[in-house]
């Protein structure tokens, strides 16, 4: 039975890793949480004990496997932990609020040969599968992406309220809901992105994060890809959130439709359309990626994103800050 240990509990991802960590069999042997919100009663849970901090859960522990939460601007901390003492983890993006730091975590994690995770939940979902459809690679020529989510408020009923302060959340829903479309783009193009400019507003909330924000990638292919992300969704039981998106690739027309995708393609006897069903409830890959994490770190397999994916979405993030806080001033990028 895997030993595993909870890092860092108090955030609002927790409870979707929960049923499959449950399903899995592994043995929870210590939960860390410095506010002490979540982290009490999910020791009652496991049957196991709740420490004041990760390094208190190591000085009693030692984990064969980690799954990490906490606040955007400790992750760095508490990812260079768990490195220097050789304890495989999965940790949830954007895995600290500087690509600098992430790309320090990347360089660190590749010497020590280091199983890292990141839930790139995207990579793992109906939408990824449906738009590469088989294909290696698919060229993109463009793709726009929304994704809208409910108001600050909910994150101050979840008990993480630090999510509403950009220095220590790093930014807004870019930073935490933006980053998987910007992965998604960023590995579907299959090219570098090579340019950056944004536009956002905090004008709805007046808070320190920003409200809504667009944002245009350029790739050195000449793909473009547009990325609209928000808190401005009036969110209830039934519906949390807006995700829509169009794609093209090659000769196929690809835009998300009630239950599911709509494929136009340009066929030999005229245009084709094809409907197929998927699953848009981004909260539901969670599993998957538990399911994944534990297989993969069993296998000695690659993981489906790693810091090195986390700090290439973070420098573009950066820049798309930057381009908003100037005015929307395209910034280039040289890799």
């Amino acid at each position: 039975m895997k030993k595993v240990a909870l890092v860092d509990t108090a955030h609002w991802h927790v409870p979707l890793y929960l049923d499959a960590l449950e399903k899995s069999g592994v043995e929870i042997v210590g939960v860390s949480d410095p506010t002490e919100t979540t982290g009490p009663a999910l020791a009652r849970k496991f049957k196991t004990t709740c420490f004041a901090s990760c390094e208190e859960l190591l000085a009693h522990e030692r984990p064969e496997l980690a799954f990490v939460f906490g606040r955007h601007i400790d992750m760095p901390r508490t990812a260079n932990l768990l490195l220097d003492r050789g304890i495989p983890f999965a940790m949830e993006k954007p895995c600290g609020i500087r690509a600098a730091d992430v790309q320090q975590l990347a360089e660190k994690a590749a010497h020590k040969q280091a199983f890292v995770a990141i839930p790139f939940i995207f990579r793992l979902s109906d939408t990824m599968k449906v738009i590469q459809g088989g294909e290696a690679p698919v060229r993109l020529d463009h793709a726009s992406f929304r994704f809208v989510a409910g108001p600050p408020s909910r994150y101050q009923r979840a008990g993480n309220p630090w999510m509403l302060e950009r220095d220590i959340a790093g930014g807004g829903p870019l930073i935490n809901v933006g980053v998987h479309m910007v992965d998604m783009f960023r590995t579907l193009s299959g090219s570098k992105i090579v340019a950056v400019s944004a536009f956002a507003t905090s004008h709805i909330n007046k808070l320190s994060i920003e409200d809504f924000i667009t944002v245009t990638l350029q790739c050195a292919s000449g793909a473009i890809g547009t990325i609209e992300c928000g808190y401005t969704f009036p969110s209830t039981p039934g519906q949390q959130r807006e995700f829509t998106f169009s794609v093209r690739a090659g000769n196929r027309f690809l835009r998300s439709v009630d239950k599911g995708i709509e494929v136009i393609r340009d066929g030999a006897n005229g245009i084709e359309h094809e409907f197929v069903p998927a699953e848009f409830e981004a909260d539901l890959y969670y599993s998957d990626f538990v399911q994944h994490v534990l297989k993969a770190q069993q296998d000695d397999s690659v993981a489906v994103a790693d810091f090195r994916d986390a700090a290439a979405v973070l420098e573009l993030v950066e820049a798309a800050y930057r381009s908003a806080s100037e005015a929307g001033r395209t910034i280039h990028l040289s890799h």
